[in-house]
């Protein structure tokens, strides 16, 4: 899937980011999905993570997602902790954060910092942790027509055991 793009051709040499692990937090996922409802695209993204090491009582945490549209205006997104089927957190915890909806997304990377806060006055940083998503299609130029018929076209061209090995 390293050569998809729509409605855009990304720079020479630009590669996914790979998944980071810090002191407290390891990345687990980070992609786009693309909402195909309407002619002209929209997207949105998200990032998955693990917690690696406990974080003190009352510690309030808060992603930083770029907004492609004002590089100086950032989405301030709560972390939602994810818990099992049972509704119990997963042996380490894992938090997930999503982006709203977006509808000018071009291609290229988009920044992501975590923040934890001591508490919820947000007053303090205990720790941060950072990385980007790469945004393979541009909403601008790219349209739901196009999109189903290079997907579909990569869909025939690649099998999955090729997706899995490549990824």
């Amino acid at each position: 899937m390293s050569n998809f793009s729509c409605g855009c051709l990304l720079p020479a040499g630009t590669k996914e980011p790979t998944f980071k692990k810090s002191k407290y937090f390891q990345d687990l996922a980070a992609s786009f999905a693309v909402n195909t409802k309407e002619e002209r695209l929209s997207a949105h993204y998200s990032w998955l993570l693990q917690l690696n090491k406990d974080l003190p009582p009352g510690s309030y945490i808060e992603a930083e997602l770029e907004n492609p549209v004002d590089k100086d205006a950032p989405y301030k997104i709560p972390a939602i902790e994810l818990r099992n089927k049972q509704g119990e957190t997963f042996e380490k915890r894992r938090f997930y954060i999503v982006s709203p909806p977006l509808t000018d997304v071009e291609c290229g990377l988009l920044n992501m910092k975590l923040r934890v806060y001591k508490d919820k006055t947000r007053q303090e940083v205990f720790t941060t942790h950072e990385n980007q998503v790469l945004s393979r299609v541009n909403t601008n130029e790219c349209l739901r027509t196009e999109f189903i018929e290079k997907m579909q076209a990569l869909a025939k061209e690649t099998s999955w055991s090729e997706l899995k090995r490549n990824s």
